[in-house]
């Protein structure tokens, strides 16, 4: 088979990958003479001016990690002792000890790169345009593998994250200090006896969120879409699924858990389950003694806490939790200032922004966003109605700035050949629809909006697609650089 050498490792994320890409066209930048722009994937990334339309390459995306490897092989490193031909660069610089600045300079331009030792793919600005991204030829992919022996030609739009069964690339997750960190899950599992209750296919986790820009070709004119606002916060999903249950329900579970395995019995029936973004959280009945739980398990276990009977048969619930860590007076999400959502320290709110039905034989049903809007507003009013306004005040429905016919957002873009682009770049700077590179309103801090989310009424596929701000992008990327990440980035390759 052709792409034997290119694919997908089970924790893949779109967003963190490589894709193999066709050069479209190619932009001066006013002053600069070896430098060039264009577009891949909707995203500005600046090119030598040695490449031309139509060059097949492959592209890496922003605030991913590549192969130490890869970037070794090809002197990739700015540090000259990770790279192959330090033996060689370090003879040289001792030759020419007395050469002029200048000349050294030259020289290391040319025989070292310009990653930092974590192989980090950042957001950069030269030649005065912000880059996004990276692009390689496939001339270096095979110093790193030379049994490499494929046609890009035919395989122009492939994702992947992994070369020849080795991992290439994945999300940079930068080491983070104990006091960054939000702790999730129930500790090292063998300490305490335990008994699991999912039913395979029952509980099922987020899909990840595409990047628009990556894949507004897909979209007709005449497809209907909801857009809202995208917050940022920490996902959050609870379902009352088909599982197992102890027969009698009255038994202790400490009892039952000590029990020989032949009387142990269980049936199945439904239970409330939980989980964040990878991690679910009670999947196991366990003997485990109520501990004081930390940082962001407070949140995932107040919801529960608050919504285990609200929450119908079959039903799960995907959402976000945004303001503050349960009870303290750390933010749930930080970039430069803390995502308040004007939430009072210790308080914090869940935005549903998914609804998922399991109906007879396993085939679930995704609600259309205007119904998960209105699932969220009646039970807001059930809430009220029990007397739980306190509750209820937490509920957020989603933040819808459109629906309609995606044609009819900008009537006035002719739709022809260059009808995507046009839709693409109006969108990424629409201030007046989606606050586009604009503070966020909804919070007391003066932080940028991340962005829009994107779903089309009626997909066959369950799936949403989000248009980041690139003032966002920036801050976080600062972020980043100080040590500080999304806890379900480190989920992702840590669960």
């Amino acid at each position: 088979m052709e792409n034997k050498f290119f694919t997908q490792s089970e924790k893949m994320s779109q967003e963190y990958c490589c894709t193999i890409v066709r050069l479209g066209e190619i932009l001066e930048i006013p002053g600069a003479n070896t430098v060039a722009k264009t577009l891949v994937n909707g995203r500005t990334i600046v090119i030598g001016k040695d490449h031309k339309p139509g060059d097949v390459m492959i592209y890496c995306s922003n605030e991913s990690q590549l192969n130490f490897d890869f970037l070794s092989v090809n002197n990739l490193f700015s540090h000259v002792d990770k790279n192959c031909n330090a033996e060689e660069v370090n003879k040289w610089l001792e030759e020419h000890a007395d050469a002029p600045d200048e000349e050294v300079k030259e020289y290391l331009r040319t025989h070292r790169g310009y990653f930092e030792d974590k192989g980090r793919v950042k957001m950069t600005k030269l030649a005065g345009e912000v880059s996004m991204g990276v692009l390689f030829e496939l001339e270096q992919f095979k110093k790193w593998c030379p049994m490499l022996d494929v046609d890009l030609e035919k395989l122009v739009g492939t994702d992947f994250d992994t070369v020849n069964d080795v991992l290439f690339i994945k999300a940079y997750v930068p080491e983070m200090s104990e006091e960054n960190e939000h702790h999730t899950g129930e500790g090292d599992p063998g300490q305490v006896l335990k008994y699991n209750r999912l039913l395979p296919g029952h509980f099922v986790k987020h899909y990840d969120t595409q990047l628009f820009e990556k894949v507004v070709h897909r979209f007709n004119p005449d497809d209907v879409v909801t857009i809202s606002n995208k917050l940022h916060g920490t996902s959050y999903i609870i379902g009352n699924i088909w599982s197992k249950v102890i027969v009698p329900s009255w038994l202790p579970v400490n009892w039952f858990l000590h029990l020989p395995k032949r009387l142990q019995f269980t049936k199945e029936g439904h239970a409330v389950i939980y989980s964040s973004r990878q991690i679910i959280q009670n999947q196991c009945i366990t003997n485990r003694k109520r501990q004081a739980k930390r940082g962001l398990e407070r949140c995932y276990e107040a919801y529960y806490e608050m919504l285990k009977q609200y929450i119908p048969e079959d039903i799960t619930l995907y959402g976000e939790i945004i303001g503050y860590v349960e009870k303290s007076n750390a933010f749930i999400q930080t970039v430069g200032q803390g995502y308040d959502y004007r939430c009072k320290p210790g308080e914090n709110q869940l935005l549903i922004y998914r609804v998922v039905k399991e109906a007879e034989g396993g085939r679930r049903v995704e609600y259309n966003p205007m119904a998960v809007y209105n699932y969220a507003l009646a039970l807001k009013l059930e809430l009220e109605k029990d007397g739980k306004s306190e509750i209820a005040n937490r509920i957020r429905p989603l933040d819808i700035f459109y629906h309609g016919k995606l044609r009819d957002l900008y009537p006035d873009i002719p739709v022809d050949e260059n009808w995507h682009a046009n839709l693409l770049e109006r969108m990424k700077n629409d201030k007046e629809h989606f606050g586009m590179e604009e503070n966020e309103p909804m919070c007391r801090n003066s932080v940028p909006r991340e962005g829009i989310v994107i779903r089309i009424d009626d997909d066959p596929v369950a799936e949403a697609f989000k248009l980041k701000c690139l003032k966002f992008l920036g801050k976080e990327a600062k972020q980043i650089d100080k040590g500080i990440a999304d806890a379900e980035m480190k989920e992702r390759y840590e669960s």
